[in-house]
């Protein structure tokens, strides 16, 4: 939001914007204000949004690389990670990945990639066979090529030496 919209803005029920934020102001930084002086609004309204943002700071020491900011945290995660909103388990997440540690610019001493259990996949979810198959019989090359690639009787002809 802008000054002018706070300093003049309504909300539906008929509140003004002006006194909303001076009683949120006044509440976390506790000094007194003048809503009559512009140029104070002006402040008031700078210090605020330097302390919203302050608060909204990565604290958990990593830091991505520009160009992965804002990846998926895994293959088809709505979640979406960047520097902003990064916390020591999301990256943990990429760390474990392969080569996790290309997203990262900077990583806190002392961290490292914890281990990922493998993924369950189809053949690791079924209980393997405790017998094996039997392999295929398989003819010789010797009688495969003896044998005519298609029979007479498929082709409905009585003469079998035309197709040999």
């Amino acid at each position: 939001m802008d000054i002018s919209t706070i300093a003049s803005g309504v909300t539906t029920d008929g509140v003004r914007y002006l006194q909303l934020f001076l009683t949120e102001y006044t509440s976390i930084f506790s000094e007194t204000v003048n809503p009559s002086c512009n140029k104070c609004l002006s402040n008031y309204l700078s210090k605020y949004k330097r302390h919203v943002m302050s608060k909204n700071q990565n604290t958990s020491g990593y830091v991505l690389h520009a160009k992965y900011e804002n990846i998926p945290l895994e293959f088809g995660s709505p979640i979406l990670v960047n520097n902003s909103n990064i916390t020591e388990e999301y990256a943990q997440t990429l760390l474990s990945q392969d080569e996790g540690e290309r997203y990262f610019y900077s990583i806190p001493d002392g961290a490292e990639a914890k281990p990922k259990a493998p993924a369950k996949t189809k053949e690791s979810a079924k209980p393997k066979a405790t017998q094996a198959k039997a392999p295929k019989e398989t003819k010789p090359a010797a009688e495969k090529e003896s044998e005519p690639l298609i029979k007479a009787e498929d082709l409905n002809v009585n003469d079998a030496a035309v197709i040999e």
